[in-house]
Formats: structure tokens, sequence, C-alpha cells
């Protein structure tokens, strides 16, 4: 929809001095909010999310319980839909000057066409919220005789169960449903005017004038078992759980950059504003980008959810370090120097509410710090020595305890209590190389109902399990499908947990909106016709998968794959002992394939004719399974148009020291390029620590120029962040960087199909999965063998229209430009 929406809204506001959100257009809800604003005249403001806005009534007396009280509500311009979540003090001076709290807040639905009801002027509404329910009514009034506004309108409650002649409501329930907090206590006493502090940079010992670097590499921490000894004159502070960047300020301009290298300014919502107010021309700096729940601790859960659906106001960027200032270089500096000066430089920017604050410390002994953490349920904390000059990569300043042991551990079993007559306890155990070991088992953490529930879950996975070496004799044994995250105090000498506490199921939830219905590929029949050999024959270990499990998976999960295999030259991998050493790459007719697997001939790109693999049918793909097929790689093309290829991947594959959350910032920046080429960009875990991005294209170009048009987007991509990007081979040259590998669009390269497994431990999948999901996965080898056929069944396939996405590509120059 036109942005011109928002545009009364954005006028009358100066998001330099509000805090409100400068606002997206995104929409598809039903929420509502009621906001009691104290600004000119007191008054509360009913929005209900109509479309990509929040449609908005100023009632200068509130809503009443009382069907016979009419209260006046004037409409007012249309806000931003995360303006709902919004709470905080509008400046003294700017449009709407005052405290604000959020009232109520709920969903919403209209009785009748909502957009007619509107138009007409009488719009009937249920409500379900914390203080309002039911039915209401806004009708509108018409105008005096030669006036032609029509923003006056009459709210009032309709007479249901929800009715109350005799409660005052606003009296009765004055507080925020958000915070709790009235909203006298939302405005802070008034301070006395702070005395300018002059910022002398260069009187810092270590300082050194000179122009700011583009980029500082963070400084990272070594993990510790316990804080540093307090006699070596250490800081400590909150770890928090967010993404780390770095702030760079230049004559107005804000830069946010993310750990890999990558900028995140627009991504930010509102929070490039707040640091444009510090009274500074240029600073680098360091800190941490978080969301904090409502006892203020950050999860990275709300920070996912605040990035997927629009950042907006609900970022606060946590400052821990000042590493420029004002032509001043202050790497070399003391710690403790640089944290000074910053906390001269947040003075009077800062308060309870604002998007940036400053990340205290304690000094001297961290232990008391650290046992507040783990209390509290923070992550740990960071230690760091005070005399210590800034130390880009990882250091031994700088440490990282965290406040529990917190793993997750494979669910092998469970144990029997006669009293209860249900689970006593889990057995856990733990891959390590490729084998699982036992770990001991967990009694605690458990309610009755989970109790319930696990039993329900691993009941039927008591076939085919295997057992563990070293345990007790009275588990019993489960294929290991399910994780558990554990919180324990140590391990003892074999290995054991001791002081095991369940905290929960390690799940993969895909959320994608997408239907689930499918048209049936894999009928009864084809499934009836497998037949596997040796279908108890372990792969990886011995406690690894079976044939059989590879087998059902594949037809569990058929009527997703096929699509995006079935007419399509494949090659295979294929593990006949089971034994990793033993599998290996086909990609060529073999002797005894199924006669439904089909062949045809192609000239390579040396000029060889050879004969190459497709599948073509159900009944083809599945009798794969009995020859050992693990993997399915597919190319890039079909066979009815071999040398017009119409899919294209890049391949992210992260270098040494480079983490899977630095991947997904990764991806999601390479998305925004490639859409910014007009191209559409779908997503796939790669099965291991990549990501896969395929852009589906119209099969115009040979393969030559297919393969040239790709290096040069890649060359387009890897230039807009050099130092996170290459395109370059070779182990070396990818060393905390990330690889995008376009090679694989040439003739006859292959790469892992749709929900192709990987030939690994627990046989992870390469698994497409939405954008939004993709930015919640903390380990992409839970989407495996195991738990994708559940998962897939209630998300459904998000690329299942790729093909209608096809754009034809850009023909950049090699230089990228």
């Amino acid at each position: 929809m036109a942005p011109s929406k928002l545009e009364t809204y954005r006028k009358k506001r100066d998001f330099s001095k509000t805090p409100e959100p400068v606002g997206q257009l995104t929409g598809g809800g039903n929420r509502f909010v009621v906001h009691k604003h104290h600004a000119t005249a007191d008054h509360y403001d009913l929005r209900l999310e109509v479309g990509d806005v929040l449609k908005s009534w100023a009632v200068p007396r509130g809503p009443s319980l009382n069907p016979a009280d009419k209260r006046l509500a004037v409409e007012t311009e249309d806000h931003p839909l995360d303006y709902i979540d919004f709470e905080g003090v509008i400046p003294e001076g700017e449009y709407g000057g005052g405290p604000m709290i959020v009232w109520d807040t709920g969903v919403w639905a209209p009785m009748d066409d909502a957009a007619e009801s509107l138009r007409k002027g009488a719009f009937k509404f249920r409500l379900a919220g914390e203080k309002l329910n039911g039915g209401w009514m806004l009708t509108r009034l018409k105008p005096k005789p030669g006036e032609e506004d029509e923003r006056h309108w009459l709210l009032f409650k309709e007479r249901d169960l929800f009715a109350d002649e005799s409660v005052d409501i606003l009296a009765a329930r004055p507080e925020s449903v958000k915070t709790g907090r009235r909203i006298e206590e939302l405005v802070e006493k008034p301070k006395a005017p702070a005395k300018p502090v002059k910022l002398n940079s260069g009187a810092l010992p270590g300082a050194a004038k000179g122009a700011a670097p583009e980029r500082v590499e963070p400084q990272l921490a070594t993990q510790t078992i316990v804080p540093p000894d307090a006699k070596e004159g250490w800081l400590h502070e909150i770890k928090f759980d967010g993404y780390r960047t770095m702030a760079h300020l230049a004559g107005g301009n804000v830069r946010l950059i993310t750990r890999g290298g990558l900028d995140w300014t627009k991504r930010y919502g509102d929070l490039p504003e707040a640091f444009r107010r510090l009274p500074c021309r240029d600073a680098i700096i360091d800190g941490e980008i978080v969301v904090l729940d409502e006892g203020g601790i950050s999860r990275f859960s709300l920070l996912q959810d605040a990035l997927s659906s629009g950042a907006g106001n609900k970022l606060v960027f946590f400052a821990f370090d000042l590493l420029h200032l004002d032509g001043w270089n202050l790497l070399n500096s003391p710690l403790e120097k640089r944290k000074a000066l910053l906390e001269q430089l947040l003075a009077g920017q800062i308060h309870s509410r604002s998007a940036i604050q400053f990340s205290g410390h304690v000094t001297g002994e961290g232990r008391t710090l650290y046992d507040q953490a783990s209390e509290m349920g923070l992550e740990g904390i960071v230690s760091k020595r005070v005399s210590a000059p800034y130390q880009s990569g990882r250091s031994k300043t700088w440490t990282k305890t965290k406040a529990l042991k917190a793993e997750d551990f494979v669910i092998v079993g469970y144990t029997l209590s006669e009293a209860a007559e249900g689970i006593a306890s889990l057995a856990l155990g733990e891959w390590i190389d490729g084998e699982l070991q036992y770990r001991g088992k967990v009694g605690t953490g458990f309610d009755a109902e989970m109790l319930k529930q696990l039993l329900i879950r691993l009941e039927p996975l008591r076939a085919g399990a295997a057992k563990l070496e070293g345990a007790p004799k009275e588990i019993i044994w489960v294929r290991p499908v399910l994780r558990a995250h554990i919180h324990y105090g140590n391990r003892t000498a074999d290995d054991v947990l001791r002081h095991a506490v369940f905290k929960g199921l390690r799940e993969v939830e895909l959320s994608t909106p997408v239907s689930i219905s499918r048209k049936r590929l894999i009928s009864d029949a084809d499934l009836a016709s497998i037949s596997i050999t040796n279908p108890t024959r372990r792969l990886f270990g011995k406690s690894g998968p079976t044939k059989l499990d590879i087998a059902v998976y594949y037809a569990m999960v058929g009527d997703f794959m096929l699509p995006h295999i079935l007419g399509r030259p494949v090659s295979l991998v294929r593990c006949p002992t089971g034994r990793p050493e033993d599998c290996f790459f086909q990609r060529h007719p073999f002797t005894g394939m199924p006669p439904s697997v089909a062949t045809f001939r192609s000239t390579n790109s040396e000029g060889e004719t050879k004969s190459y693999l497709a599948v073509e049918d159900a009944k083809g793909y599945l009798a794969l399974a009995q020859f050992g097929v693990v993997e399915f790689h597919n190319w890039g093309t079909t066979r009815k148009l071999l040398d017009k290829p119409d899919r294209v991947v890049f391949d992210l594959d992260p270098g040494e020291g480079i983490a899977w959350r630095e991947v997904v910032e990764a991806a999601v920046h390479i998305k925004a390029e490639l859409e910014a080429l007009n191209l559409v960009p779908f997503v796939k875990t790669s099965g291991g620590n990549g990501v896969h991005i395929v852009v589906p294209a119209e099969p115009k170009l040979n393969w030559k120029k297919f393969h040239q048009a790709t290096s040069a987007i890649a060359t387009r991509l890897a230039a807009t962040a050099p130092e996170t990007f290459t395109t370059t081979m070779g182990k070396e040259n990818r060393v905390k960087r990330i690889f995008i590998d376009f090679h694989r669009n040439a003739r006859s390269h292959t790469w892992a199909a749709p929900y192709s497994l990987r030939a690994r431990t627990n046989l992870p999948a390469s698994t497409p999965v939405s954008w939004t999901d993709l930015e919640t996965i903390d380990a992409p080898g839970d989407l495996n063998y195991s738990s994708l056929p559940g998962l897939l069944a209630t998300s459904g396939d998000p690329w299942a229209h790729i093909g209608d996405f096809a754009r034809e590509l850009p023909l950049l120059s090699e230089t990228g430009k």
C-alpha cells in the first residue's frame, strides 16, 4: 500500500526528538490498543489494526462499560502498527508531548464488513482485551450545517455479558497492562540541568589523533569456568543475549555494523535516531543490541521477533566501550578510561526508557555478580582487565563466564517410577565422533503434565533403539529423536552430568504461513513397492540411524521433495556399508540400478559424451533407498531444457571463526542485495554450517553465460561487505570470512537437493525455510531425518511456488558494476 497513509503522522513529529516509532507499513493482524495519554488534555486513544495501519480515535473521557454512556471519539491520523507497543514519554514541546501508557490491549473483530461500516459511519466490533471485552459501537456524528468535518464519532458499549453499569473501569484499573505502572509513575522527576562536560578525548593515555577507521573488528571474550581473581584488576559486566553491534557516528551519519561486518542500520528501526542526539562529531561505540522482557532481561527470541516484524522502537543498545571520539583513536587507552569517557558522553542522554543504555559494571571480585546472574536467569557475566587496550579478535583480557552450564542432550531412554506409575528420569546421550555416549540421567525439573507428555512421545520410539555402553540396566532405550535442554553443575571424571535439571525439550518449530495442502505424488502402491534388504543396518556408528530410517524419511517427505527434483538431472551420494569412509558420489548409471531410474546422455564441458541420472517418478525415487542412497544432488536445470538453467544457487560457506548467527546475518544481507537486483531469493540450510540461497531464473541463458552472470552477481554481493565475503576459492582465503560459492552454477555441477539428507551424524537435512524461520533457528542440525517429516506436515513447503518467481538475470560486468 502507498506509504502516504503515514504522511500526516510523520509530518507532525520530529523523530530526532520523540521516541515514537517512525513506523513501517506491514499488516495482516487484528490487534487493538487503548493508550492513556497525558498531553495538553488528558485522554484515551483507541487504535484498531485495520490493514497496514492503526485506525485511531481520541476519546477524551475514556471508554465506559455502561451502555448508557456515549463518549465522544475524535478520529485522528493513522498510526503505524509498531505504535501498538509504544509506552513512554513524548518530550515536552513535541506534538502530543506527555506520558503515555498501554492501558489495554488485545484483539478485535468486526461484526460486519469493516471497510463498509467505517465508510457508512456505523461500525460495530468486538474486543477481547484485559479490560475491555464484548461488543462496542462507533457511530459517526453528522457535521453541523456548513461544516464538512466528519471526524467526530460516539463510542459506547453494547448491552451484553461484559456491560457493567456500576464499575468505573478507568478508576478501577488505571495501570498499564504492559508494565503495571500508572501513568504518574512514568514521568521521571526533573533533574537539575547537568553542567556541560568537556569530553577531552586527547587526555586519555594512549589516545592518538586520527580519522575513524571504516571498521573495527570486535574484541571477543574467552570462555572460562569461573570469573577471574579479584586481585588481578578486573571489572565485570552482565552478558547480554543479542546482536553484537558497532555504532559508527560521523557528521550526523549513523552506521550500525554487525559482528560479521554487515551494515544493518536500516534493520534496526528507530535506533539510529538515538545516536544522532549524542553530543559529539564522530564516535565508534561498541555494544549489544537487545530486546528486554518485562523483567528487564535480554531475550534473543524477542529480538528475533522484533526484527522479523519491524524493529520500530523495541530495541535497546547497551553501550560498553568507546573506541573513537571526535578525532581521537582510543584503542590503546586503558579500558577503565574508555568506559569513564563513554559514561560522560552518554550523561544526560539516557533514562530508564531510552534506546541507548550504559552497560554498568562492578570492579574487583566478580563472584557476587556471577551468582546474581545465575539467580536471575541471565546469560552470565563478561570480565575485562581494567588496564588493557582494545584488542580485536579473541583475547584473554576479556573473559566470559556462563551463569550456568547449559547444554542440549539427546534423550536416549527413560526409567519408570513404581510409585508414580510413570517416568522417573530421562537417560541422556551426547554425540561424540559420530557415536552416542551415555551422559547420565536427569530426574528433576519436570511437572506432572510434562512427564505424561514425555511418556506418550517416547514409548513409540522404543522399537529399533540401541543400548549405550556404561549405562544402568533399568533404562528403557529409545531412538535418539528428541533433545532436552539441561542445566547442570559439572561432569564427573567419566563425563556423567552432576546435578542435572530438565529445562524443556529443544524442538524446532517452522511457522511458514503457507498452505499445507499438497498434491499426492507418492501413492500407497508406491510405498508398498519399497523393498529394503538389511533394514536394521546402522549408518555412521552403532547408535546411528538405520537403512530403514532413511527409506521411511524419503517416503514421508516425498510429496514435498519430488516437485524440486522430478525431471531434473541428479547425482547421488551412496553409503552402501554405512561407514562414512565408504560413501561415494555417483553421477553415472551403475550396475543393478533400479529400472525406474531414468538415464540420459549428454556432452560434458570437456566434450565427452556420458550417461547421467534423473528421477522421473516416485517409484524410482523410492527405489534408490535400497541402494544405499543417502543424498540427492540436483542440477540447476531440467532435462527438457538441459542447456537453459533455471535455478541459481549461492552457497554461503563459512570459514574458520564464523558462527552460525553470523551466517544468518550474512544471508539476510544477501537477500536484500538480490532483491535490489529485482530477483526473488529463497533460502535453505545446507545440512551443515552454511546456507544455500536459491534464485529462480527464466531459462534464457546457456550455461556459459549463466555462469558468467552469476559470477558477476556474486562479485557485486561480495563488494557490498568485502571484509565479510569472498568469492576466491581456497580455505586460506575464507578465514573469518564467508565464501560465496557461485561455481555450482556451471554445467553439470550440482548442489544438495531441497530436503536431501546429508551423510553426517544424525542425518541432518538441507531444509528450505522461510526467511523469518531462518532467523529463529539456533542449530540447523535439528532439522534432520527424525524431526523434519513432522514439521513439514504442519508447516508446509515454503518453496512450493518458487517457480512462479522466476526473473531474468541481470547481466552485470565482472567488476560487479
